[in-house]
């Protein structure tokens, strides 16, 4: 028999975050108990949480019993797009509809601000498939966490030759703007300058680009903790790979050997220049949305938050 709790929601504050990464991290060891265990939690401060509590405050919700927060939501909207970056539940409350809840008020968020399109990247658990499934969400696709050594990276190819390296991507806003409307579906001007200026990392980050006579082609972005190479877009799919090895160039000139790249399956292109670099896919998740959006051939974000 479940003893009935007293469960009270509010929108999250950035004094919330440290609390709530403990509980993500206590319900992805739940989720998968035969997983080798995850780095250990610190009181750190979350930065891309943050962005979202000031990007969209709205849409980042948390519950509490008693005061102490035991669930949280946070989802982002960019044009009509609106996408769940996280929802996780203290283990020992689960079953008591505290995620749905969150859920559904995560997407009131969206339906309230024009929202056409929901996704999500979820694990393959089915109780998490099950919930994004009742809420319209259904699996488009497959999202793949890989990493792999830097150095083959530099030898990528595929740009014309005379397309130009972009050393600062920060003058170019309005093409790369451009750019998300067609590969992503919407612009997101506010994480570009999040990071362009640094805020995703403590440590050292770029920006930059390939343009071909005053045309962009394509940007990514670098992080060097982690050897990050995320977001990705380019106009065409095959331009994601010099994108690729110019961020590759940059993190071995700091000392980064190993990279991380979080994609999906429907970007061939550049799965297949990893994987015949020797990279491997270390985890998967699954793109589940309520109907197609961007053209994830030709774009990967930073990781399943879908940033």
């Amino acid at each position: 028999m479940t003893t009935a709790i007293d469960v009270s929601y509010r929108l999250m504050t950035e004094s919330d975050l440290p609390a709530a990464l403990y509980i993500g991290k206590a319900a992805m060891e739940t989720l998968d108990p035969g997983a080798a265990p995850r780095s250990s939690w610190l009181p750190s401060f979350p930065r891309i949480p943050a962005h979202l509590v000031r990007t969209d405050p709205a849409g980042c919700i948390v519950a509490e019993i008693d005061g102490l927060i035991v669930g949280y939501a946070q989802a982002l909207l960019r044009g009509d797009i609106w996408i769940l970056s996280q929802l996780f539940v203290q283990p020992e409350v689960h079953s008591r509809g505290i995620g749905d809840e969150l859920l559904e008020r995560a997407q009131r968020y969206g339906r309230d601000n024009g929202a056409r399109t929901f996704a999500v990247a979820s694990t393959a658990q089915p109780v998490s498939q099950s919930l994004y499934m009742r809420h319209g969400m259904f699996a488009c696709g497959i999202g793949y966490a890989m990493a792999g050594d830097l150095r083959p990276l530099r030898a990528l190819t595929g740009a014309d030759a005379d397309a130009s390296r972009i050393v600062d991507s920060g003058d170019w806003q309005d093409q790369m703007a451009d750019l998300d409307r067609a590969v992503f579906g919407a612009e997101r001007r506010q994480d570009h300058a999040f990071y362009h200026d640094g805020g995703a990392t403590a440590g050292a980050v770029t920006a930059f680009g390939l343009a071909q006579r005053g045309h962009l082609l394509g940007y990514g972005y670098a992080i060097a903790d982690g050897g990050f190479i995320a977001p990705i877009a380019a106009h065409e799919p095959a331009h994601q790979l010099p994108l690729v090895g110019i961020g590759a160039e940059w993190l071995l000139d700091r000392d980064v050997t190993t990279g991380n790249i979080w994609t999906t399956s429907r970007n061939a292109t550049l799965m297949t220049a990893l994987l015949s670099a020797g990279w491997r896919i270390n985890d998967w998740s699954f793109l589940l949305a309520s109907a197609p959006f961007g053209q994830f051939d030709r774009y990967h974000p930073c990781g399943g938050m879908l940033l």
